[in-house]
């Protein structure tokens, strides 16, 4: 077995050359360039079974003389020799040196490779440095037990070792060396919270010289310097010579700086004779793991996943200058700080995080000279600035004007007052107001104002920015503010106006205005600009069909979005202030004579409406197009999706929609076209080829719902997220969009008219919706990456959910009516934005961050980006496969099974304590690890999943994936999802798009059932521990479910009713039960007998027969489900303890067949159980053989079939620790688990299991696995594939070749001393083996070996 990917926490960074990043996780070491924009990387595994803590690298390695003359011989040039560099790797007791290579041929940007063998020493390894002696370069080790050791890394050698007086256990520790060996320092964290500073050697005489290790430890060196102070144990040290400083970071939350002076150097002293405290830094919520000084900043890291930076430069006074956060729960692990290079007096520094959900982020820190002082923050707090308003009156309307270039100080601000007047500000500014318009007596007291830019039309195309003002009357006045006292004054009825909202326009001369007025109408005109001499412009408004808001208390429009849709007419999406979705249809050719979706350019035959809006004329006398039209009705209403208090936006990205409102959710859907669906007759599910029949026009379909933060309730806006910098597909410009769109127009009628019968058309709809692509670029119906913008409490926040992180907050004191997020995000959000808002009758504003560019492109506004996402910060409890998809081949692998396409993805699902499910595709030939998508609807551990597998999903050559997804966790909890995963030709990754079906929690059906008050209330604390498919043949899905009140419960999924139904419960265990598995059998006449296997902490297995019932159809008003057997028809004892897990297989006899069940428990042994099962008679009538199928149509039962227990056998010592998951690879191998980190591979043989294989695995904890079958290739044996969930932060891919067997090692001695290692919480723990065992412990222990060794065929 081979480890192909591993996903664990990041315990080593470092920077190089400032263009390489070095990368610790588990055993594998990784390289990343900086300098190129893919950021390319390599890896390679270096440590075997330990975890790496630190890389140290070491200067250029010279390459021999002769190398470059012999290629100049060949032509050859020595520029473009590779350089090579030596990087000493360490972590645990060993360490290894591997060799960089960079400036490569062929392309390849770096390579790593191993330059000799592991060296294993008896001690932890805390810290280690580079120095040469004699012409050699050799290795200084600080070791755990507070000594010192000279390692020849190339011989494994140590030449010297030192030890200290105070032989206390260290938990960090810093090796110094100035210029030779004997001027080392060695500065430790003790168990004692102190800091000891000693010189390895003091005196010459002091220091043993060995030619191995061992010696008297006697002769140790005295401490020169404590340092007193901190709470908690000393998890990083770091050293900054220029200044003489030293910073500690503590588990007392704390960082604290000492001045110490020069360590490292020849002298008579260790530093200053008397070290002083300079600062004490607190602003961590919880343990600070790593510290770094630069010379005007102190940068830390800790569990509360911030890393800060500190400014302790002149005037700074230790406050913190920057907050980077981007890591999702479980802290950061690892910080490395680059050198930096230095332009104009401002340093420009890397910042590399790496946090225990496997991510790695990088930002750009600029450090400025000491007398001056630096405070932005990146994702904190932004600072306000008063605009100083000086018009006449309150403001009560606020919008911002940008010149197109995203420039602050180029946008303007507009602000209209309760004196009915606009007045225009400068954003960079402040106190510069200016009157832009004045109103009548009409517009005072109250005003609604919107803006839109639009392009005007002519030689030179210019930006003419519009804006629209209402009234109470129903007045609404349009000018351009280049040109504000000729403008448009337009009816929106008599009452009034509730909202305006502008629209963009599919050209872009033109938009689209929208007032709600009285009585529940949307009045709406086409507005466009067009040139009038060289530099102004006249306004042009055409109405249109006014819109019906459904009958309610609020009936005004809050947002609106139209769509991009060919005949028959154009979609509007509306949201309402009622919390309604609205779709809305235009005709393509109204009665009027003109239709309302075509772009008139002809000004001549264009309706035009002077300064008051009153008379219209088009120079024939026609009727304007839209005027006096009834009110359009909505095509399909999703009434109060978003609650009572109203939906705040709608926008439209590829083809699906985002809407939020105040009741803090995000809902993604989409306008489902009536060609797309399907008519299903009964329960019976539509074949590929079925004719689809029109159900009666578009209709609004919610595909899922995204919650905030907690506390985030009032949510306003949905900010899309520009693609990752790899992508190499480029958005449609608006002219291609255009020309598209008009070519879809052209082609689309005769597809609608003529195919809504036809065979082909309908697979092509059908096969469209099911993978959620379009035709042509970025149109493609997959959901986009996200945030949200709302209020928190008295903050204003931007919401990533997917990173669980604030990108920005802004201490507004609450929700405001009027404000405004810069720039203006009409599609996509930029990562950055300063917020405009109206507080207390002033104009207030933030700062926005400036850019940061490099030599390595465009980091962000930010400063910040993500060289690898992570997974889960806290603990993957389950996992789930559901195929491969892609490859470098014809396209033609996306199947379930393993073919020899090394370029496919495998697609998986785990679930976490984070209460999330993470989508990834592995790349097994690559190990790329991408993150699709990230759920968050749980509100509990999530600890079983289960997929159902559409085959209609798995078509050859389409490259997609149809999964039903299950999953189930704490509260009683449980959510299934629609996954769609598909390919993407032109970035060559996958994508999944997630639809949200049904969600179910036990105590709110008890709530909704009649006579509740007769039941027993479900407990709010039940969790659900296992769950499996019991039977997913018809339209509704069967599940079963092991939950921890001691039930069995059974559960339907009706996919199009979008719920769940509980089918049959019991209570037979009366304990918690672990897990169930399900087993079909069939028998000779093709009877199928569903049986369902349960286990339980009491260490028994029982099985159900369902068979006599009608439950597993899915049926739950059905007569004959009130004939289940109350109790199971077979149990028997399997383990002196819980059960874990249970694989289940069958081979099939004369007379039946045998169903064998493997099952792993708390005991830590396997036990084989194999079950006869006998099939009742087979019935006949009058010779003719009665099926299942007879059975069904006359609404007969089977008879059950019987069950015994025919033998088992047991592994006692399968795994030294409990075996937490057991999996079947194929019928007779199984793997196995155990947080005693190894995973086994056994094969079934006739006196029971046989150990075929093990590999050591880094996954702490291990939760669970999944493991699938494979095929064989060409000269290789047969091939499994195994994912192994952790309990803790890590995760693990594994890849099993079953060959001959070969005789396993031989087992490590075991050594009776000290011994340290990592706990889940990250800190070390110490414990002694005891050495008064008495002879009979001993006794004992060497049998328990032997009987190990035995089993294993040793």
């Amino acid at each position: 077995m081979e480890t192909v990917v591993l996903i664990a926490p990041i315990t080593a960074l470092e920077f190089f050359l400032e263009d390489y990043l070095l990368k610790g996780e588990g055993p594998i070491l990784t390289v990343f360039s900086l300098r190129s924009r893919t950021r390319a990387s390599a890896s390679i595994a270096v440590l075997q079974h330990y975890r790496i803590h630190g890389v140290r690298p070491k200067y250029k390695h010279k390459q021999p003389q002769q190398n470059h003359e012999a290629e100049k011989e060949e032509g050859g040039s020595s520029a473009t020799e590779p350089d090579l560099y030596d990087l000493a790797v360490f972590g645990g007791k060993g360490v290894r040196l591997v060799r960089l290579i960079t400036q490569l041929h062929g392309g390849e940007p770096v390579r790593l490779e191993a330059h000799g063998p592991l060296i294993e020493l008896r001690d932890w390894i805390l810290d280690l440095c580079w120095l040469t002696q004699d012409g050699r370069a050799l290795l200084g080790v600080a070791l755990a037990h507070n000594s010192v050791l000279l390692l020849d890394l190339h011989g494994g050698i140590p030449l010297a070792r030192c030890g200290c007086l105070d032989g206390c256990l260290l938990y960090s520790a810093l090796l110094l060396v100035d210029q030779s060996w004997n001027d080392s320092v060695l500065v430790g964290g003790t168990v004692f919270n102190q800091l000891v500073l000693w010189r390895p050697n003091r005196r010459a005489e002091e220091a043993e010289v060995v030619g191995e290790e061992g010696g008297d430890p006697e002769r140790k060196a005295p401490v020169e310097r404590r340092l007193l102070g901190h709470g908690g144990v000393i998890f990083s040290i770091c050293y900054l010579r220029a200044k003489g400083w030293l910073a500690s970071a503590s588990d007392d939350r704390s960082v604290r700086v000492w001045g110490v002076g020069a360590l490292g150097g020849p002298g008579p002293t260790c530093g200053d004779p008397d070290p002083a405290c300079l600062m004490v830094l607190y602003g961590h919520q919880a343990r600070v793991f790593s510290v770094h000084l630069s010379p005007g900043k102190v940068y830390s890291a800790g569990e509360d996943g911030c890393c800060l930076v500190w400014d302790w430069s002149r005037g700074g006074g230790g406050k913190v200058a920057q907050t980077l956060k981007g890591h999702r729960a479980g802290g950061i692990r690892a910080l490395a700080v680059s050198q930096g290079r230095e332009e104009d007096g401002i340093r420009a520094r890397w910042v590399a995080t790496g946090g225990a959900d496997g991510g790695v982020r990088l930002w750009r820190v600029e450090e400025t000279k000491e007398e001056e002082k630096e405070e932005v923050g990146m994702a904190a707090t932004a600072a306000l600035t008063d605009l100083k308003f000086s018009g006449r009156g309150t403001p009560k309307g606020v919008c911002v004007v940008e010149d197109g270039t995203a420039n602050w100080a180029r946008s303007k601000i507009l602000a209209c007052t309760d004196q009915g007047a606009v007045y225009q500000g400068c954003c960079a500014a402040a106190g510069q107001w200016d009157l832009l318009w004045q109103g009548d007596r009409a517009y005072q007291s109250y005003c609604v104002m919107e803006v839109l830019t639009v392009t005007v039309k002519g030689t030179t195309p210019r930006k003419a920015h519009l804006c629209a003002v209402g009234n109470l009357s129903g007045g609404i006045h349009v000018f351009d503010m280049s040109r504000p006292q000729c403008g448009l004054s337009l009816r929106g009825g008599d009452g009034k106006i509730h909202s305006l909202v502008w629209v963009e326009g599919h050209a872009p001369h033109a938009g689209y205005l929208l007032a709600s007025g009285s009585h529940g109408l949307v009045h709406r005109w086409r507005v466009e600009a067009r040139p009038d001499g060289d530099s102004g412009s006249v306004l042009i408004a055409e109405p249109r069909p006014p819109f019906a808001l459904p009958p309610c208390a609020k009936r005004w429009l809050t947002s609106a979005v139209r769509l991009r849709k060919g005949p028959p007419g154009a979609l509007w999406v509306c949201g309402d202030r009622r919390g309604s979705l609205l779709l809305f249809q235009e005709s393509s050719r109204p009665r009027g004579g003109v239709g309302v979706d075509e772009e008139r350019e002809d000004p001549e035959e264009t309706n035009c409406c002077d300064e008051e809006g009153k008379e219209w004329s088009d120079g024939g006398g026609k009727k304007p197009a839209g005027q006096g039209d009834p009110p359009l009705q909505p095509l399909s209403c999703l009434f109060g999706v978003h609650g009572k208090q109203g939906v705040t936006s709608v926008c439209e990205h590829r083809d699906l929609l985002y809407s939020a409102g105040r009741d803090g959710c995000v809902r993604v859907f989409r306008v489902r076209p009536a060609t797309a669906q399907w008519v299903l007759l009964g329960d019976r599910r539509p074949s590929a080829g079925e004719i689809l029949e029109p159900d009666g026009g578009p209709q609004l379909e919610v595909l899922r719902v995204q919650r905030a933060c907690k506390g985030m309730e009032w949510l306003e806006r949905v900010l899309i997220l520009a693609p990752p910098e790899h992508s190499t597909a480029e958005p449609l410009g608006d002219e291609e969009e255009e020309e598209e769109e008009e070519e879809e127009e052209e082609e689309g009628g005769g597809v609608e008219k003529e195919g809504w019968r036809h065979k082909q058309a309908a697979e092509t709809k059908a096969e469209q919706e099911l993978t959620g692509r379009g035709k042509k670029g970025w149109h493609d119906g997959r959901e986009c990456r996200f945030v949200v913008a709302g209020f928190q409490a008295v903050n204003f926040v931007v919401w990533d959910p997917v990173r669980q992180e604030r990108l920005l907050t802004v201490p507004c004191g609450g929700g405001h009516r009027s404000w405004i997020l810069w720039p203006p995000c009409k599609s996509l959000w930029p990562g950055y934005g300063a917020l405009v808002f109206i507080k207390h009758g002033a104009v207030v504003a933030t700062q926005p961050p400036r850019e940061a560019s490099t030599s390595a492109g465009v980091v962000g506004k930010t400063g910040a980006c993500g060289l690898r996402e992570g997974v889960h910060g806290k603990g993957i409890g389950c996992v789930c496969r559901l195929g491969r998809v892609g490859g470098t081949g014809d396209g033609s692998q996306t199947t379930r099974g393993m073919g020899s396409d090394e370029g496919h993805w495998e697609v998986l699902v785990t679930g976490g304590e984070d209460t999330s499910l993470t989508v990834l595709a592995v790349q097994p030939s690559s190990g790329t690890v991408q993150v699709l998508s990230v759920i968050t609807d749980h509100i509990s551990n999530i600890r079983t999943l289960v997929a159902v597998m559409d085959p209609a999903g798995v078509r050859p050559g389409k490259h997609s994936l149809s999964a039903l997804l299950v999953s189930a966790g704490g509260r009683a909890q449980m959510q299934c999802y629609r996954l769609l995963i598909g390919w993407d030709e032109k970035r060559r990754e996958p994508y999944c798009q997630v639809i949200q079906v049904a969600s179910h929690r036990l105590d709110e059906q008890w709530e909704k059932r009649r006579n509740r008050h007769k039941t027993v209330k479900a407990d709010p604390e039940t969790r659900y521990m296992s769950i499996a498919v019991v039977n997913s043949d018809t339209a509704t899905a069967v599940v079963a479910l092991a939950c921890s009140d001691g039930a069995i419960r059974l559960f339907s999924i009706s996919e199009v009713k979008g719920r769940f139904d509980l089918l049959w419960e019991s209570f037979y265990h009366q304990r918690c039960v672990l897990c169930v598995a399900p087993c079909c059998l069939a028998d000779a006449i093709g009877n199928r007998y569903r049986l369902l296997l349960s286990a339980a902490t009491d260490g028994r297995i029982a099985l159900w027969d369902f068979t006599p019932t009608s439950l597993l159809a899915g049926n739950l008003n059905s007569k004959s489900n009130t004939s289940a057997r109350p109790g199971p028809c077979l149990t028997f004892p399997a383990h002196q303890s819980g059960v874990n897990s249970l694989a289940v297989w069958q081979e099939r006899t004369e007379d039946g067949c045998l169903v064998t069940v493997a099952s792993g428990g708390d005991d830590g042994q396997l036990t084989l159980s194999v079950v006869q099962v006998r099939y009742p008679e087979v019935q006949t009538d009058g010779g003719r053989v009665l099926s299942q199928e007879h059975h069904r149509n006359q609404q007969l039962l089977l008879s059950p079939a019987d069950l015994t227990l025919l033998s088992q056998s047991r592994v006692s010592l399968a795994h030294s620790a409990p075996v937490t998951a057991l999996s079947l690879l194929c019928p007779g191998v199984l793997v196995s688990t155990s947080p005693d980190q190894r995973v086994r591979l056994w094969r079934v043989c006739s006196t029971g299991l046989r150990p075929t294989g093990a590999l050591y695995s880094h996954v702490a904890d291990a939760a669970g696995l999944a493991a699938w079958g494979g095929e064989r290739g060409p000269g290789e044996g047969d091939e499994g594939w195994v994912k192994a969930d952790p309990g803790w932060r890590e995760a693990r891919e594994l890849r099993a070749r079953r060959r001959p067997v070969p005789r396993m090692p031989r087992l490590p001695p075991l050594r009776p001393i000290t011994s340290l290692s990592f706990t889940r919480s990250f800190t070390f723990s110490f414990f002694e083996l005891p050495v008064h065992q008495t002879a009979s412990c001993r006794a004992e222990r060497v049998r328990h070996v032997m009987l190990l060794l035995r089993q294993m065929q040793y």
